[in-house]
C-alpha cells in the first residue's frame, strides 16, 4: 500500500494545544482514513519544528485528536525519530503509544524497546526492556525515561564494550546519565565476563570528552616502580560536587592513593587534592594537599582560537625537599588548520607563571607547540611536534619538560585488525642528540588493550593494559 502521511505541529506554549484544520483537511469527517498518498492532514502550523508521520495507513479524529498509524510507521521531529509497525496518539497532546517494538533515535542516542511513550512537546516518555546506545555507553535495561537533558534507566547495565556478550560491563539499579556531562550508578555491581570484581552503593564517572576515567582496574609495569594496579573511583555528593580515590599500589613503590573532592560547574571546576602523584617519566610528589582551579576551553571572541586558564596553590614534597607551590597558566591554542585532506596543524602558546615558597622563586614560563600530522593511509600515520618551553629550570621535576626545545617524529603502522607499531624519537635541538627512542607494539585485545613500549635510550619496558576507549 503507497505511504501516507500526515503532518502537524506542537504549541510552543507549555500549555496543550489544540490544533486547527484548514483546507481539504477541514473538510474530512471526524474520523477519516486517509487511503492515498496525495491526502495529507495539514493542521494550522504553530511551532517552526514539525512533527511528520508517515505509515502505509493512517487514522484520524480531527475532533478529538487521536490518530492511530499502521503499517511502517515513522515519527519525525527534528533530530528525533520513531520507527515501529503500530502506534497509537493524539495531536492535541502531542503524545504516542507503542505497545509494540519500536526503534527511537535521538542526536545522541539510539534506543530499541517496547511499551514506548513519548510527548513531542515536552520531550518526555519512557521505553521497556530497552537496548541501545547513549553517546559512548551502550546501554540495557528494564525501564528507561527520556528527559530533555537526562537519562534514568532501571535494573540496567552500561558498557562501552561492542561486543554482544561485552567482556566488561557495569549493573545497577538505577543509571543516570546525563549526555555529555556524568554518569551515576546506584547499588551498582562491575564486571568482567561473568564475574563480578567489587560493588559500590554510588558510582559516579564524567562523560565529557577526554575527561572520562576508566572504571575498571588498570594495570601494567614500569621499570622504576613495578607491576601496577590503579582503580579509580568517585562518588556524588551534590549534583556537581564528587569525592574521588585513586588507589594505585606498586610492587616496587608500594601503595600510592590519591584522593580528594571535585565541584565541576558549567564553566570551570574546583579541585581539592591530596596524595602521591606520578609522572610519565617516574618523577613522584606528595601533595598535602592541593588546591586547583580549571577555567574550561573558551572561544576568543569569533576568532578560531581557545583558551584556558588555571590556577594551583598547595603543599609539594618529594624525596627531598618541601614548598608552597602556586602555578598560574593560560593557553592559547587555534583550531586545527586543514593543510591538505590529509595533513592538520595544531599549534598553541602560553605563558605560566611558578612560584615555589622553598627557595622564594618567581619564573614566568613560555610555552609554544606545534604538531604537523599526516594521514598518509588508513594504516600510515607520522607526526612532526616542535615544542619550546622557556626558563625551565624548575624546583620540582614532576610534569616538567625535560628539554627546552625539541623536535619530535612519531610513526604509527597498523599491521592488521588486532596489532600496530609505533616508534617515536625526540630531538634535543640545543644538545643536538637523540633524547628518547621508544618502540610502541599497541594489541588491540577485543574490548581491552596493550601498549609495550621500549625505551631504547634508558633501557626500560613499560606495559599498560586498560579497556579501549571508543
Amino acid at each position: 500500500m503507497r505511504s501516507k502521511k500526515l503532518i502537524y505541529c506542537a504549541s510552543v506554549f507549555m500549555l496543550v494545544s489544540t490544533m486547527t484544520l484548514t483546507g481539504q483537511a477541514a473538510e474530512q469527517s471526524q474520523n477519516k482514513d486517509v487511503d492515498s498518498k496525495k491526502d495529507q492532514i495539514k493542521p494550522k502550523v504553530e511551532t517552526k519544528v514539525p512533527i511528520v508521520i508517515e505509515a502505509e495507513k493512517l487514522s484520524f479524529n480531527d475532533m478529538k485528536g487521536d490518530l492511530f498509524a499502521q503499517g511502517n510507521v515513522s515519527v519525525v521531529q527534528d533530530k528525533d525519530k520513531i520507527l515501529t509497525d503500530f502506534m497509537r496518539g493524539n495531536t492535541k497532546q502531542t503524545e504516542i503509544w507503542i505497545d509494540g517494538k519500536a526503534d527511537f533515535s535521538q542526536l545522541k542516542s539510539t534506543l530499541t524497546g517496547t511499551g514506548t511513550h513519548y510527548n513531542y512537546t515536552t520531550h518526555v516518555g519512557s521505553m521497556h526492556d530497552v537496548t541501545g546506545k547513549i553517546e559512548r555507553q551502550r546501554i540495557s535495561g528494564k525501564t528507561i525515561e527520556m528527559a530533555p537533558e537526562k537519562m534514568m534507566i532501571h535494573d540496567g547495565t552500561v558498557t562501552e564494550c561492542p561486543a554482544k556478550v561485552p567482556d566488561y560491563h557495569i549493573s545497577a539499579e538505577k543509571i543516570e546519565i546525563w549526555p555529555g556531562n556524568k554518569m551515576i550508578a546506584h547499588n551498582a555491581k562491575f564486571w568482567i565476563k561473568d564475574t563480578v570484581i567489587f560493588s559500590l552503593g554510588t558510582y559516579q564517572t564524567s562523560l565529557e570528552k577526554d575527561k572520562s576515567e576508566n572504571p575498571f582496574p588498570r594495570v601494567g609495569y614500569y621499570k622504576t616502580d613495578g607491576a601496577f594496579i590503579h582503580q579509580y573511583l568517585e562518588f556524588p555528593i551534590g549534583d556537581h560536587v564528587a569525592a574521588y580515590t585513586d588507589l594505585s599500589y606498586y610492587s616496587k613503590a608500594g601503595f600510592k592513593p590519591k584522593y580528594g573532592i571535585i565541584d565541576r560547574e558549567k564553566n570551570y571546576s574546583l579541585n581539592l587534592a591530596q596524595g602521591n602523584y606520578r609522572d610519565g617519566d617516574g618523577n613522584w610528589i606528595k601533595k598535602e594537599p592541593e588546591f586547583k582551579f580549571d577555567l574550561y576551553k573558551k572561544k576568543l571572541g569569533t576568532l578560531p582560537v581557545d583558551y584556558t586558564v588555571s590556577a594551583i596553590y598547595g603543599k609539594w614534597s618529594d624525596a627531598k625537599k618541601t614548598s608552597w607551590h602556586q602555578a598560574y597558566t593560560l593557553y592559547f591554542s587555534h583550531d586545527p588548520i586543514k593543510l591538505s585532506d590529509t595533513l592538520s596543524l595544531k599549534v598553541g602558546t602560553g605563558i605560566e607563571n611558578i612560584q615555589e615558597s622553598y627557595d622564594h622563586s618567581s619564573r614566568n614560563v613560555l610555552k609554544f607547540d606545534g604538531v604537523l600530522t599526516k594521514q598518509w593511509s588508513s594504516r600510515f600515520e607520522t607526526t612532526a611536534e616542535y615544542h619550546s618551553t622557556t626558563n625551565n629550570n624548575r624546583l620540582f621535576n614532576y610534569n616538567a619538560p625535560d628539554i627546552a626545545k625539541e623536535v619530535d617524529l612519531g610513526f604509527k603502522y597498523k599491521i592488521d585488525r588486532m596489532n600496530s607499531i609505533g616508534i617515536r624519537y625526540r630531538y634535543d635541538l640545543d644538545a643536538k642528540r637523540i633524547y628518547d627512542q621508544d618502540y610502541t607494539w599497541y594489541r588491540d585485545l577485543h574490548c581491552w588493550q596493550a601498549a609495550i613500549t621500549y625505551r631504547e635510550k634508558r633501557h626500560s619496558v613499560n606495559v599498560d593494559f586498560s579497556i579501549k576507549r571508543w
